[in-house]
């Protein structure tokens, strides 16, 4: 892991990781989007980072790679000078835990739900695990707003949470909802498509028409294009429920044409966001394999 000090005044020239890492992160740059308020996100390379600004300190959600800590305090910097207060992790995923570590180190306060972190040991992951966990909800009063922080039923991981600005109306949702690609369900560290679909409609229920969505990967959206995303999921799940009581194998399913009509829309090539592992999620969802 790497170690930092004296890191209040941190910028890209004191990160210096191994030669064959900095180069995966050379050509990154960190651009913030508003959103609404005080509220904006940071896109680098990795899960969107939530920011919230004010006279309070600065509020964080999320915190992409190791290398790019450098970058994200110095595009923070060009905003506010605030001391980097609170960060939340969305879920246990390296693109949004990998700077956990160097955060830690310059005092911020890293907060998860109690499965990030139990996930993250069980895991063997090398990024530091946030070090305050909570069960259910917790809520920040800072910079003239509550800012809620709720578990959400397991979807992406068994960690996920949406974090709620509710002056601003904005929600985070880390990557239980995403613009780009079909959903990634992370079996393995308790994922769940039918979680995945229970965690969309809270998410309907704690917005409106003017609620802006800050997606774990992709662009600021809204509900009528969420409720749009968790339609196809539902007709995804009702189509392989149909192919599992006409007995058919998950390979079956997967060669089916069961998506076909949105593969072009949402399918990515490999693992993540591909149509082969999210049919492989709903089989498991559902014929409990």
């Amino acid at each position: 892991m790497l170690k930092f000090v004296q890191i209040a005044c941190l910028s890209t020239a004191l990160l210096a990781p191994a030669l064959a890492v900095a180069q995966d992160f050379d050509d990154v740059v960190i651009t913030v989007h508003p959103v609404a308020g005080n509220v904006s996100y940071m896109e680098g390379q990795g899960g969107n980072i939530g920011l919230f600004v004010g006279e309070d300190g600065v509020f964080l959600i999320d915190d992409q790679y190791a290398p790019l800590t450098g970058r994200i305090v110095d595009a923070i910097r060009d905003i506010s000078d605030a001391p980097i207060r609170f960060l939340v992790n969305t879920h246990m995923h390296p693109d949004h835990t990998g700077g956990n570590e160097n955060f830690g180190e310059m005092g911020t306060t890293i907060f998860g739900h109690d499965n990030v972190r139990t996930q993250m040991e069980i895991a063997g992951y090398a990024q530091e695990p946030p070090l305050i966990t909570f069960n259910d909800e917790l809520s920040f009063h800072i910079n003239g707003e509550t800012v809620h922080v709720f578990k959400v039923p397991d979807a992406h991981t068994n960690g996920d949470v949406f974090i709620r600005f509710m002056g601003s109306n904005v929600v985070h949702t880390g990557d239980v909802y995403r613009t780009t690609t079909f959903p990634f369900i992370d079996l393995n560290n308790g994922g769940s498509f039918i979680g995945t679909i229970d965690a969309l409609n809270l998410l309907l229920a704690v917005s409106d028409e003017q609620t802006k969505i800050i997606p774990g990967h992709g662009v600021i959206s809204n509900i009528a294009e969420v409720a749009a995303w968790r339609d196809m999921l539902v007709t995804i799940r009702d189509r392989v429920a149909a192919a599992i009581r006409d007995g058919m194998s998950l390979e079956e399913i997967q060669g089916a044409g069961l998506t076909a009509e949105y593969d072009e829309r949402w399918a990515a090539s490999g693992r993540i966001g591909g149509s082969a592992s999210m049919l492989a999620a709903v089989y498991a969802d559902l014929a409990g394999d």
